[in-house]
Formats: C-alpha cells, structure tokens, sequence
C-alpha cells in the first residue's frame, strides 16, 4: 500500500525518525510512502513560525532513502498548516487548518472543550472560512482531512453536530479542486476505521466530476503506521475510485487501488 500522510521527528509531535518508519513499510511489503511533515504558520499556542528546518530535513530525508534502498518509494512532502505564502520544493504538499483564526486566539482545534453545541457551531464556522481561504490560495496538491474538527467534537467528547449547513460550502470548494486538478484525501485518522463523514465527501467529489484521491493515515508513531488505510482504500473503491494519487516533484501518477491492496 502507499500512505501519503506521515508525521516523524520532523514535526513538533512526533518522535519517531523517518528510518524507523522506513524499516517498517519495507517489512511490511509496501509500495511506498510520503513523508508530511508539519509546517504550521500558526503553530498550537497560536504563536507565528516564521521558518522550518528544510536543511534538517533535507538530512531525514537521505537518512530514510539510505534505509530504503530502492525497495519502497520514499517521498518527501509537507503538510502546510493555516496557509503559506511561499510553495516549497517537495515531492507532494498537504494543505491543511489546525488552528482557528485570530478571532478565536489562533487556537488549536484539539485543545477546544467541545462540551457544548454552540461552542461546536462556533468553531465550525471558524473552521469552514479558514478551508475557503485555503483552498482559494491553493498552492497545495491535495485537501487534507476535511472533518478535522469532527475528531474531537465527535469522536472525542460525544457531541452530535449537524454538518447539513455547511454542504453548500463544501460543494464550492470541492468544485474549486476539481476545477484546479487538485486532490481531496481520505486520512484514516489514525484509527482503524474510516469517519463515516468521508463516505459523504467522496460521494460529492465524485458527482461533481473530482477524480483525484490521496490516501493516509495521519500517522506519528510506529504503532499508528498503517492504521485504517486498508479501510480507506476500500471506502475509495466502494465510492467508485479506482486510482489513487501519488505525487513526485508535485507531479501526479495514477496508482490502481487494487495493485497496492494486493501488495499489502
């Protein structure tokens, strides 16, 4: 299989170095992976990050690719958190909200007591303004995690929210990616199983004429590695996908789901 979504020590909540996650796809039989690491302009304190340790990871980079040897595909990619000005030289880019806005202190969407339906809807507003202008930017090549506040309103502390209100948004900025050539991504979540908000997201991209999936677990640790991405590459051939998109110097190859199931 191929998980374009994994965190290492090159992110601030990972520990794990990328050789290590290497030894571990190779022993496993898969075909590749995507290295993601953070870079929030914003980061979890709602404090600014003017730089990322390119140079650092440069030196991970050639750590994982020594480790691999040519079994595997190694790619090198970034999950830009709350937007950038600038596009990086990787292989693959995720864009991606973490934080809320000024408004609400730039705070971290998991650190949020979501004990209370307004609270819920509060965040959620904030949340969906923040996607649109992340997609209007949109020098990134694949939407990552769409339902992310849903982890911890839902998942986490129980709460039921109705995401009826924000279709037409979704629908707008789906048509937006779809219109670019630009992915959506199924993450697993770090879970073994798929949130059942997916089903929907990949139901309206297809309808709207979107072809193009990424697919990752969102993994920070060994144990996390691989969690769930069976399940989201066969929720991506229920939905009618039979490709997914690997990236290499932001350049898209089709890869037949299939293949990689078969390669697990």
């Amino acid at each position: 299989m191929f998980d374009a979504h994994i965190h290492s020590s090159m992110s601030f909540d990972s520990s794990v170095p990328r050789e290590d996650v290497v030894a571990e796809a190779v022993k496993r039989g898969f075909y590749g992976l995507c290295f993601t690491d953070h870079y929030d302009v914003v980061d979890s304190y709602g404090k600014f990050v003017s730089d990322y340790d390119w140079e650092g990871t440069r030196m991970a980079q050639q750590r994982a690719l020594a480790c691999a040897g040519g079994r595997i595909i190694v790619n090198n990619g970034i999950e830009l958190g709350n937007a950038l000005n600038a596009e990086p030289e990787v292989d693959f880019v995720l864009g991606s909200i973490h934080n809320a806005s000024e408004k609400l202190d730039y705070k971290d969407y998991y650190f949020v007591d979501y004990t209370d339906t307004d609270i819920c809807y509060k965040y959620l507003d904030d949340y969906f303004i923040q996607l649109e202008k992340l997609v209007e930017w949109g020098n990134f090549d694949s939407l990552a995690h769409v339902p992310y506040p849903l982890r911890y309103m839902m998942q986490r502390d129980g709460m039921d929210v109705d995401m009826a209100r924000y279709q037409s948004s979704i629908d707008s900025m789906l048509r937006t990616l779809i219109r670019r050539g630009q992915a959506i991504e199924i993450n697993a979540g770090k879970k073994p199983y798929i949130m059942p908000e997916y089903a929907y997201l990949l139901d309206r991209y297809r309808a709207l004429g979107g072809r193009l999936i990424t697919v990752g677990t969102d993994a920070h640790s060994i144990p996390q590695f691989g969690m769930g991405l069976k399940e989201a590459y066969m929720l991506a051939l229920e939905k009618g996908f039979e490709s997914v998109a690997v990236f290499k110097r932001r350049k898209c190859e089709l890869v037949s789901i299939r293949k990689l199931l078969a390669l697990e």
